[in-house]
């Protein structure tokens, strides 16, 4: 493996996603907000300045919209755990962090949002 120094970070992408326990909160998409840190050996790609040598960040960011659209998930965890999980399958990187942040809670309180944070690497 590289060097896991080396990230490419996606901030705040703004998704709405199928996601509650209740089935009511999966009827309709709620707004949800992830962070993406790539963790991979950029060194080749900033030498060569060539995109085939790094990870084409739209794609991630396809991958991670196709997602969203396509599934209804119960928990904010198992949300957060199949976007890295199809990170780490589909792209060239060592590490995913994975934030998902759901300001639209209904609690006994009041509060900005609750966040579920996935790091997970590459087994082979």
């Amino acid at each position: 493996m590289g060097s896991l120094k080396d990230k490419i970070l996606l901030r705040n992408i703004i998704l709405y996603a199928h996601l509650g326990v209740k089935k009511e909160e999966r009827e309709v998409r709620q707004k949800i907000s992830l962070d993406v840190e790539l963790s991979l050996d950029l060194e080749e790609a900033t030498q060569t300045d060539n995109l085939e040598k790094t990870v084409d960040y739209e794609k991630v960011y396809g991958l991670i919209k196709e997602r969203i659209e396509a599934k209804k998930y119960h928990l904010l965890e198992a949300l957060a755990q199949d976007i890295a999980r199809e990170i780490l399958k589909n792209f060239k990187v060592e590490e995913v962090l994975v934030r998902a942040k759901k300001p639209q809670v209904k609690l006994a309180g009041s509060l900005d949002y609750v966040a579920v944070e996935i790091r997970r690497q590459k087994t082979e």
